[in-house]
């Protein structure tokens, strides 16, 4: 179906399984589009306005963006507890092939967060062929992403009841095949094995497209972190080609109310 003008938003897929897709495009019948690779979880909702002000400025260039909601996620159809990482490399993919069926092929992607690993790992497994790959303070590790999502856990139980939970607890109760639920979602030890092995730096391999990296800080004038520096020194010596650049802003993956960021979205 067609929202309004040149927007287009579809359930595809079979039935069970839909997954939601929204494409914004500049108009016309064809063109190039860049591929969102949302990031994890809450993240994902507190970016959307970001997205969308990119996805505008986009057009306004003459580009296509296309969005998708992963399995489990969003108004995609599925459970979030029954979510899996190659299922999500699925998904980008269809989203893809459905984007090219329009006429709007995929040539570019912007990962964010977690999915700057989800869009690496794509390209490579995939064999996408993109003329540029941008990374929105992008994960480097899966698993200590993981423990992040964890401590809201801890954290909340801490404020609301006093109990003393720990990661390490919760680690072994997904490690048991049990489900946590964190931050209102429920997470399984299936998923949590899957993102725990995602690496930036070991998904990442030639041939690979051209990347821009953007970090958000608080003083630009500031040196890059030296884990960052690291990895990026890495990355480099195997031949990749990668711009990094820090912008001031507020972390939009973490803020309480939904962040601009124009310098941001200019940049990208």
């Amino acid at each position: 179906m067609t929202v309004s003008g040149g927007t287009h938003a579809e359930f595809i897929g079979e039935p069970g399984r839909r997954l939601f897709v929204l494409l914004r495009t500049p108009g016309g019948v064809n063109g190039e589009c860049t591929l969102v690779v949302p990031p994890f979880a809450e993240e994902m909702n507190k970016c959307r306005r970001l997205v969308t002000e990119y996805a505008q400025h986009e057009c306004r260039q003459g580009r296509g963006v296309l969005c998708v909601d992963l399995a489990g996620t969003g108004d995609s159809e599925g459970e979030f507890s029954a979510a899996r990482v190659d299922r999500w490399l699925g998904d980008l993919a269809c989203a893809a092939a459905w984007s090219a069926s329009r006429g709007w092929r995929v040539t570019g992607a912007l990962g964010i967060r977690l999915g700057a690993i989800l869009a690496a790992s794509l390209v490579v497994a995939h064999k996408f062929e993109l003329s540029r790959v941008l990374l929105w303070q992008p994960v480097t590790s899966g698993a200590r992403m993981i423990d992040q999502f964890l401590r809201l856990r801890v954290m909340a139980a801490r404020m609301e009841s006093g109990a003393n939970e720990t990661v390490g607890a919760l680690r072994a109760s997904l490690q048991a095949r049990e489900t946590v639920q964190v931050a209102g979602y429920a997470l399984s030890g299936a998923l949590v094995s899957d993102i725990d092995a995602l690496d930036l730096v070991a998904a990442l391999a030639l041939p690979f497209p051209p990347i821009r990296w953007f970090d958000i800080v608080a003083d630009t004038n500031a040196h890059v972190a030296p884990g960052t520096q690291r990895i990026l020194d890495s990355l480099r010596a195997k031949g990749l080609r990668i711009e990094h650049t820090q912008v001031a802003g507020e972390p939009f993956w973490m803020a309480t109310e939904f962040v601009k960021n124009p310098t941001l979205v200019a940049a990208s």
